[in-house]
Order: C-alpha cells, then sequence, then structure tokens
C-alpha cells in the first residue's frame, strides 16, 4: 500500500558476473599500484562518481592501458559499488563515456597480496572465492582471453561453416 504512493520508485539490483563472463566483458584488465585515493565528484553517463583511485599501471593483460591512469569508484548506486584502496591490484575495467570505472562493482577489484588473491572457487561460482596463486590466475585469464580471441577468429565472417553433427 505504501509504495502506492510512490509510483515512480524504481527498484535495481546488482548483476554480477561470473568469472568468464567477467574477464570476457572487461575492456581492460590491468596490474596496478594504487598510490593516490581522492574524493570527487564526477558524473559519466551512468554514474556519479565519489571516489578517483590514481595508479601507476604495472601489466596490461587486456585492452590498452599503458603508464598512468585514473579510475572512478564509489558509484551512487548504493546495491553495488567499486571502493579503492592504496596498493596492488589485478583490476577488471570498463568506460562509462570518457571514464575508467571498475567494471563487475567489488569482484572487479582483486587485492594482490603476499603472491595470493582471492579468486573465484570454481567456473560456476560468482561469490564464492578461496585464495589462490597470483600467478596461476594471471595464467588462467590469459588462457581465456586467448581461447576466445581464437574463437571469434574461427567464427569470423570467412570461417568455413562447421559441419553439422
Amino acid at each position: 500500500m505504501l509504495l502506492s504512493l510512490f509510483p515512480n520508485v524504481l527498484f535495481a539490483k546488482a548483476y554480477y558476473a561470473g568469472k568468464k563472463e567477467m574477464i570476457e566483458k572487461a575492456e581492460a584488465i590491468i596490474i596496478i599500484e594504487i598510490t593516490n585515493i581522492e574524493n570527487v565528484t564526477k558524473k559519466g553517463q551512468h554514474w556519479i562518481y565519489g571516489q578517483k583511485a590514481i595508479g601507476t599501471v604495472e601489466k596490461t593483460l587486456k585492452g590498452d592501458i599503458q603508464n598512468d591512469i585514473v579510475i572512478y569508484g564509489m558509484e551512487d548506486f548504493i546495491c553495488a559499488q567499486c571502493r579503492f584502496e592504496k596498493g596492488r591490484f589485478l583490476l577488471f575495467l570498463c568506460k562509462d563515456n570518457d571514464l575508467w570505472a571498475g567494471s563487475n562493482w567489488q569482484l572487479g577489484i582483486r587485492p594482490i597480496k603476499n603472491g595470493k588473491i582471492d579468486w573465484f572457487k570454481n567456473d560456476e561460482s560468482r561469490f564464492d572465492m578461496e585464495e589462490k596463486s597470483f600467478v596461476d590466475v594471471i595464467k588462467e585469464i590469459e588462457n581465456i582471453i586467448e581461447n576466445n580471441r581464437i574463437t571469434r577468429q574461427s567464427t569470423g565472417p570467412n570461417s568455413p561453416p562447421s559441419a553439422a553433427p
């Protein structure tokens, strides 16, 4: 009954991608040392951001990001946000207009500590994590990216049709 008094109220729920989808949909995947965090009010197309993280890219696994980067977080979406802090991270990023922002909410921000990273427990899990070797996770991500690249090439417009079983 109370909701009938507010007909324009919208209900939203954050969508979280699983491991493979997160890797495939990220426009960039980087290893970064975040060196500075600032409070801001910055408007993107989808969100207003309350945080700016500045860091130096150590390695780019996907996309074309080199050197220093500015990333925005603390979206005005109360159901899920990307909150950055200083340190070394594996980040999954997307563009919001011309701003780099985290993709897949907090699941796309993976702290690297002592050569370990909390990572998806299995291919189906979205939230169950376990500590894994950072090197092994990077190899897994690179394999998924490479397999997607090969699949896209083999299913391109000039590829032969697949035989029916």
